[in-house]
């Protein structure tokens, strides 16, 4: 067969985090094995960065990563191109597709999109199917033979505060094949890509919703077994074997910890870990005689502010964390608001 031109479109979990193979980089290898040349196209070749900050008001926004950042060292992944985003939503991607079509000129759109427009309350599937159509519609409008690979959207762990989201997430993908189905044309077809049946956020992912190195493989599987059956007659079903166990990528702790007057309070920072997907705060008030509280969430960035009492001593330390996996904290940095000498104390391990 010709050497396919292939734009994957998706969220995080097809841009990855910076440390990750990808799933991406699965199929790109599994394309290799059969000697086909597969061309990857898109905007951007990275996978995710955290920010330096966060937002006002987090966790209700979330700052938006880079784009830019580094694959598993050692790896080789030259045609990484795509058009996958942290925090995409299906919602916005409908409105961009078309200018990316026609831009880059992908032969089959790879799209895994959704979860994040069912899990923020964005869309409950009705919406969701909704925007499917449109997405479809501004892809043909700029390629009306545009071959298409769509997947459900995968479970992820309970969340405590979406306690309905397996049942929203069930409805949207008992209904997304014949809505497929009716979309598909005999020059523009539609193949469905079941995840969500072989995907195990419990095993597969390295905090319940992203893949670890196992679920890359499964991932890059279903894709791959959609392909080989609808567009290349069962010649390039996987070759790899899917690992049994993970492998995961080790972080370090942060460094280089500082604290900083920034308006009314303090800026917290810290030198960024190659892999974090998220740093915890440890504060006490040293006066109260309490030990270090950990905050409720991860920090999704490489400073945070805070507000604390004007006159009162506390310490902070950072961990940097990657899913459940976290390391030693930081050396507390001692600081009193509104003190002539803002911060003090140990320095940063």
């Amino acid at each position: 067969m010709l050497p396919p031109t292939i734009m994957i479109v998706g969220d995080s979990i097809s841009q990855g985090l910076e440390g990750d193979y990808t799933w991406r980089y699965r199929l790109a290898r599994h394309f290799d094995a059969h000697g086909v040349a597969a061309r990857f196209v898109g905007p951007w070749t990275g996978t995710a960065t955290l920010p330096v900050r966060q937002p006002p008001g987090y966790p209700a926004r979330a700052a938006e990563p880079g784009c830019e950042g580094r694959y598993r060292p050692g790896i080789s992944f030259p045609g990484s191109r795509h058009y996958a985003r942290w925090g995409r939503l299906l919602a916005e991607a409908k409105d961009g597709i078309g200018a990316a079509v026609a831009a880059h000129r992908p032969e089959y759109l790879m799209v895994g999109l959704g979860f994040n427009d069912l899990a923020w309350g964005v869309s409950g599937p009705d919406r969701l199917l909704a925007d499917v159509g449109t997405f479809v519609r501004e892809a043909r409008a700029a390629d009306p033979r545009l071959r298409f690979l769509v997947a459900d959207v995968v479970h992820r762990t309970p969340l405590g505060h979406s306690p309905d989201l397996p049942r929203v997430t069930a409805s949207y993908n008992e209904r997304l094949p014949d809505l497929l189905d009716r979309l598909s044309t005999a020059s523009s077809p539609i193949m469905p890509v079941g995840l969500a049946g072989v995907y195990d956020p419990r095993h597969d992912a390295y905090d319940g919703l992203h893949p670890n190195s196992v679920g890359e493989f499964r991932i890059a599987r279903a894709f791959a077994g959609a392909f080989s059956a609808a567009f290349a007659g069962g010649r390039l079903d996987f070759a790899a074997p899917i690992p049994r166990t993970p492998d995961p990528l080790p972080i370090r702790p942060a460094r280089g910890l500082t604290v900083r007057p920034y308006g009314r309070g303090v800026r917290i920072s810290w030198t960024p870990v190659f892999g974090a997907s998220g740093y915890w705060l440890h504060l006490r008030d040293t006066g109260s005689g309490e030990p270090f509280r950990r905050s409720e969430l991860p920090v999704a960035a490489t400073s945070c502010d805070l507000s604390p009492e004007p006159g009162r001593a506390y310490e902070v330390a950072v961990s940097a964390a990657r899913g459940p996996q976290e390391t030693a904290p930081t050396g507390p940095v001692a600081f009193t608001l509104g003190a002539p000498l803002l911060a003090s104390g140990l320095p940063s391990s």
